[in-house]
């Protein structure tokens, strides 16, 4: 049963990780003079002159690689080769004409820059000297990572579910030359935490299905990435273990929308459609899902339950202004009318998560099934749509089940959930006693308030001002199980999550939900391309309304299951192979779960006994949840010298004497006898002498100023009217984000962070959405610095996501403090994202 409120996106969220920017100089012939030598192979020509500086393996050959042989090889899609020197010392003359003439690489692939094009042409000018091996600029080996042997699995586990051909993330990563081309961009994602998109806060409660990296994915993934990016031998490639398969869903009931609808609101249309439920006994629905007819436009789709007494309120709905169905919000619910039972939904790449074995929801006959369709036509023509809605069901199941949202009823009244205009931080919450929520939801399934029952997952709602939200089960003894927190909320990826095992809940326990939302004006949305003032809000059902809400999965208690619970731990910092000096401090952060810190009392011990305070080593501490840690050094044996803490934010200092090379931290909790309770979790960190940095930002994102007319180094692209509101711009998870909607120029400046030096690399990653405009246009982008264009592009639109990760060799210094400029002239409707810009040394 597919129990979910489905992923709520945007298509600027959809990218996530990334555009494709094959680097290729595409098949090209003839012209040109060649400038050197007619010798097939240059080495005789280095021994009878002096090296070069300048050569095939210190400059050629990576800028070749990086922007020609993933399509100029052996295999590849260009006529000719280019991948070995020979190979391309025969095509001097081809390569002189293209850099030249400026034709390749053809538009739409990353494209070399003035300076490395200048580059190239000395060389083949020079002769194009061939030097060796050892004169090649090498990227750090990354611990021999490879792509076959490391990371493919890794990718095909947490990344193929969206970027695949044809799903939701447009940009494919199912092989490696896909994932080599947006390698810079693909880490940039990964190390701020925007990929893969997983919102709850790891080491509470367990969830099914996770997309989250663990630690040493991530750096695997990071290190691999950042470094050589090797491909490796296709012979050490291990496929992801495979999931237990699920036998499919029979959708005994496939139900199409009563008439096509053709989106006429943009970029978002929500349109709710009635439609009779068919059957005329009881049954349970076992699963629900939803075969768009216009998956381009088909954002996500919510199905829903009216029961039979409520039928009427529904009469009228549909069709009131002309169009089939009528316009709604949540989960289709008219104003007055209670609110509709969720039964299923469909959002692309989501809601494949495995049903509660054995339930069902209920449904009556002479029920009305609600549909809300969610199209967003951002980046699609609006086109008629008419999808099917597909359905099985039982006429029993071992579990029934049932699905509610719940608040404090309080935050429903006018002015009983008062948001505040300008206030950064407000928080409401509702705690409600178990009992009564049996008492009002769980009469069907024959559920008294005397009776313990079980949850299976749970949902957590608001709008677009909330910024935090959680859900906790609070047992009467004092411990707090936290169901699912979300500390960056993002109301585009929304989604309902399913626990790992079954939580029981006893009706002398309370249900809390926690809501925090940031009513400031720097965080109020836009609206034709002006941000709003930030206004009084309270609960509504309108996107400028806030909400807070939960829902859960009820079902009875199943018999022999294990439903103990014990305490949980979860190192967030430091993070796995995070780099220290001898000495340092190094932060530590622990999530607990089912466990309580306190002080514990005052102890101490030699290495072979604890004083009279401790119990004997075979106590029961199967069920204390409250208690302190110690921390261990590179040591697995519990009576070793450690640190005792009992804050879950604390610092734990290295030796100053401690040898370079990995080192293991190991956390353990501890009860309130000192005794270890089993429950630990390590961490390897990296100590290092040498902590120069290689790769220097050359920019602060939160930097950035407009530039006047008079200071534009690019004013012949100023047009006549610059309409660039200021918040049409900002800081976006460390990055710099431009609405493109909003803003039809953007001259943007600050000062150099660091010096800059003639021969050392700048690294720009840029990456725009798809773009559209209701005509064909070009946009423009670039980045100088002192006054020197270092790089520069034009897109043609309509144009597809394209990811820009380029690398310039600088042939000026500039001093620290020197101008940056970004322009960006753009037409079409959508974000671009400066990702990074630094200084490579």
């Amino acid at each position: 049963m597919l129990y979910f409120l489905t992923m709520i996106r945007h298509p600027k969220f959809l990218f996530p990780l990334l555009p494709p920017a094959l680097l290729s100089l595409a098949a090209c012939g003839g012209g040109g003079g060649s400038g050197g030598s007619s010798a097939a192979d240059s080495s005789s020509q280095s021994a009878a002159t002096p090296r070069a500086e300048v050569t095939y393996y210190s400059a050629a050959k990576p800028l070749l690689d990086r922007y020609c042989v993933s399509c100029h090889n052996d295999s590849g899609v260009a006529p000719f080769p280019l991948s070995e020197y020979q190979q391309v010392y025969s095509k001097r003359s081809a390569l002189i004409y293209v850099l030249e003439s400026a034709t390749m690489p053809p538009i739409g692939y990353a494209d070399l820059g003035p300076s490395e094009s200048q580059l190239l042409l000395d060389w083949l000018d020079a002769g194009a000297p061939k030097g060796d091996e050892s004169q090649t600029p090498t990227r750090p080996l990354a611990d021999n990572l490879t792509y076959q042997g490391d990371t493919r699995r890794i990718i095909e586990e947490k990344c193929l579910g969206c970027h695949v051909e044809g799903d939701i993330a447009p940009f494919p990563l199912d092989d490696y030359d896909k994932v080599h081309a947006v390698g810079a961009a693909a880490a940039f994602s990964i190390r701020n935490g925007t990929m893969p998109p997983w919102p709850p806060t790891r080491g509470f409660t367990p969830l099914a299905n996770e997309r989250a990296l663990s630690d040493s994915e991530k750096h695997v993934l990071l290190s691999w990435l950042e470094g050589d990016m090797a491909e490796g031998n296709p012979a050490d490639y291990q496929p992801p273990e495979l999931k237990e398969e699920l036998t499919p869903p029979d959708f005994n009931l496939q139900v199409q929308l009563p008439e096509a609808y053709t989106p006429t609101l943009r970029p978002d249309d929500h349109r709710c459609f009635a439609i009779d439920w068919p059957l005329d006994e009881f049954a349970y629905v076992t699963a629900a899902s939803v075969k768009p007819d216009q998956k381009d436009e088909v954002h996500h789709v919510i199905v829903s339950i009216v029961e039979p007494e409520d039928v009427h309120l529904y009469a009228d709905a549909s069709g009131e202004d002309g169009r089939p169905g009528w316009y709604c919000l949540g989960m289709g619910g008219l104003p007055g009318a209670p609110f509709t039972r969720q039964i299923g939904g469909w959002v692309p790449g989501a809601g494949r998560e495995p049903a509660p074995e054995g339930t069902g929801i209920g449904v009556k006959p002479g029920s009305l099934m609600i549909v809300q369709m969610h199209y967003n036509t951002l980046v699609a023509q609006p086109t008629p749509d008419q999808s099917t809605i597909l359905i099985a069901t039982a006429e029993s199941v071992e579990r029934p089940a049932r699905s509610f949202l719940i608040t404090r009823p309080e935050l429903l009244q006018p002015g009983g959930m008062p948001i505040p205009a300008g206030d950064p931080r407000v928080q409401h919450e509702a705690t409600l006693p178990a009992y009564a929520l049996a008492l009002v939801f769980g009469q069907d399934l024959d559920i008294n308030p005397a009776d313990p029952w079980a949850i299976h997952q749970s949902l957590l709602h608001m709008h677009n001002l909330g910024t935090q939200a959680r859900s906790t089960l609070i047992r009467a003894d004092g411990t707090e199980q936290v169901l699912v927190d979300i500390r960056d909320w993002d109301f585009n990826w929304q989604g309902t999550y399913n626990f790992e095992r079954e939580v029981l809940v006893q009706p002398t326990d309370l249900i809390k939900l926690e809501c925090t939302w940031d009513n400031s004006q720097e965080n109020q949305p836009f609206v034709d391309g002006e941000q709003l003032v930030s206004q009084y809000v309270e609960w509504g059902d309108g996107s400028g309304d806030e909400m807070c809400l939960m829902s859960l999965l009820m079902t009875k208690p199943k018999p022999d299951y294990d439903y103990s619970y014990q305490p949980g731990l979860h190192l967030e910092s430091p993070a796995y192979r995070d780099r220290f000096a001898p000495g340092d401090l190094v932060p530590l952060k622990l999530v607990l779960n089912n466990f309580t810190l306190q002080d514990p009392a005052e102890h101490s011990h030699d290495n072979t006994q604890h004083d009279g305070t401790h119990s004997t080593a075979t106590d029961d501490h199967s069920t204390v949840f409250r208690g302190h840690y110690h921390v261990y050094l590179d040591n697995p044996e519990d009576d070793a010298e450690h640190l005792t803490a009992w804050d879950d934010s604390y610092y734990f200092q290295l030796p100053g004497d401690i040898e370079p090379g990995l080192h293991t931290l190991r956390v353990n909790l501890r009860s309130e006898d000192h005794h270890a309770l089993g429950i630990e979790q390590e961490v390897q960190i990296e100590v290092v002498n040498d902590t120069e940095l290689e790769r220097l930002d050359l920019v602060d994102v939160n930097g950035w100023s407009i530039q006047a007319a008079e200071d534009d180094s690019l004013v012949g692209h100023r047009p006549a009217t610059v309409d660039c509101p200021d918040n049409s711009w900002y800081n976006e998870d460390d990055a710099l984000e431009v609405e493109t909607g909003y803003c039809n120029y953007l001259s943007l400046s600050q000062p150099s962070k660091v010096d800059i030096q003639t021969g050392e690399t700048l690294h720009l990653v840029l990456w725009h959405g798809d773009l559209a405009f209701e005509a064909p246009a070009s946009s423009h982008v670039a980045i100088s610095i002192a006054g020197n264009i270092v790089w520069e592009a034009d897109v043609e639109i309509p144009a597809d996501a394209e990811i820009f990760d380029v690398r310039v060799p600088l042939d000026f210094s500039a001093p620290s403090g020197s101008t940056i400029e970004y322009h960006l002239h753009n037409h079409g409707y959508n974000s671009w994202t400066l990702l990074q810009l630094e200084l490579e040394r």
